[in-house]
């Protein structure tokens, strides 16, 4: 199939750009209180391909390497001291799977698109930035994302575009496997903005 597709039907690209992590909590029982502690600045690059089935329609998948950060609070009387923060570091593998939708040029040679889906992603590693606190003991290798976003492309050439925009991943897992009994259940989920720029050709 892909054989069978015109340079006008198929094009492939690379995006970098920075990305803000932000976490999402929550607890399941009376005497824990979570929150978080603060965002962080991330990375996110990737090597993508968009397939056209339609006028204006593609299909966006790709591969993408992308940095986060959980950055939690925690407070519970089980705990000495009563509180404790925690930071861990995370490398995942975005795998997007994305519908992406053009307008027609709103300048010469410029266009609009939008684009939403889901991201699976893959967790490659994860380090604790203080190994003394150890509430949560490991976190799950696999995550799911919705994805919503936007940005500018525009053409340099027959084959050659250059964009940038703006994404928006919604985490719909509780990201932990593993946590300590000193608390109540927790979770966390993860929300990534980032905003990119890139060609394809």
């Amino acid at each position: 199939i892909i054989g069978q597709l015109s340079a006008q039907d198929f094009k492939i690209g690379i995006k970098v750009g920075p990305s803000f992590s932000m976490s999402r909590t929550g607890t399941d029982g009376p005497d824990t209180s979570i929150g978080r502690d603060g965002n962080s600045v991330e990375l996110l690059l990737g090597a993508f391909a968009d397939i056209r089935f339609k006028e204006n329609y593609y299909f966006h998948t790709g591969v993408n390497y992308a940095t986060k950060e959980t950055r939690i609070t925690v407070t519970d009387p089980g705990i000495a001291g009563g509180e404790v923060s925690e930071r861990y570091a995370h490398e995942y593998l975005q795998l997007p799977l994305l519908l992406k939708l053009y307008t027609n040029e709103v300048v010469l040679d410029t266009r609009i698109y939008f684009n939403f889906g889901l991201i699976p992603e893959i967790r490659l590693s994860t380090s604790n930035e203080d190994v003394s606190t150890v509430l949560i003991e490991d976190f799950k290798s696999f995550d799911l994302a919705g994805n919503i976003g936007g940005g500018v492309e525009k053409n340099l050439g027959p084959s050659t575009r250059i964009f940038a925009g703006v994404n928006f991943n919604l985490g719909f897992l509780n990201m932990i496997k593993n946590q300590s009994l000193l608390v109540d259940p927790i979770n966390v989920k993860s929300n990534l903005l980032a905003l990119e720029i890139g060609i394809k050709f």
